[in-house]
């Protein structure tokens, strides 16, 4: 069975080569290993994307986003409108994001909303304070899948449509090799200071 987790609304949340979907990359910086880096952000219109089945099934929507071999995401901003229809739950309408492989995050924006309808819904998780920051693979894809829950009504009728709105995701790409080799001088350049230091002192001992 593919590992996945579920992250759920009650814990604070409840796409370069692209396959479909409009998408817009931005870029900021943070610091890994005392260099900086460029932190990267996708986000994904969800516009007019029907919610069909349980997770796995062939009618469900998939959208590939290439993001960078070994990229981590990070966080997830969400920002969307949604309609259950009748006979099914708000709080069964899921998009899951991970590696190809399937690893990854279970996203329910509505989760404990066990009703139809149409809502809003947005917030924003940092993927570190619960523990589920994930890694792509060497293809680099982050893969989404829009599923249900549970399947309700009949097997050819969606269960739902994401009205609008986006997903945005944060990417901590991995470092260039040449970033690597700053680090791993810079580390020796320490050593060899603090070798000269304690040579120092035991001269003058």
């Amino acid at each position: 069975m593919t590992k996945m987790t579920a992250v759920r609304h009650s814990l604070l949340i409840s796409a370069a080569m692209i396959f479909g979907m409009a998408q817009a990359m931005s870029a900021n910086t943070d610091t890994v290993a005392g260099q900086s880096i460029a932190m990267q952000e996708l986000q994904v219109d969800v516009t007019g994307i029907l919610n069909n089945d349980e997770r796995g099934a062939t009618s469900n929507v998939i959208r590939d986003f290439y993001v960078g071999a070994g990229a981590s995401i990070t966080s997830l901003e969400w920002n969307v409108n949604v309609t259950s229809y009748a006979g099914s739950y708000l709080s069964e309408m899921q998009v899951t994001f991970s590696d190809t492989s399937g690893y990854g995050v279970t996203f329910t924006p509505g989760d404990g909303d066990d009703f139809d309808g149409t809502t809003d819904y947005a917030g924003f998780q940092d993927l570190a304070e619960i523990g589920q920051v994930f890694a792509v693979g060497a293809d680099g894809i982050l893969r989404l899948e829009f599923h249900d829950g549970f399947k309700d009504l009949a097997f050819d009728e969606p269960e739902g449509v994401w009205n609008s709105g986006t997903l945005t995701f944060g990417i901590a790409p991995v470092p260039e090799p040449s970033t690597y080799a700053m680090v791993l001088g810079g580390l020796l350049v320490v050593s060899s200071a603090l070798k000269r230091r304690h040579a120092v002192k035991t001269a003058l001992a």
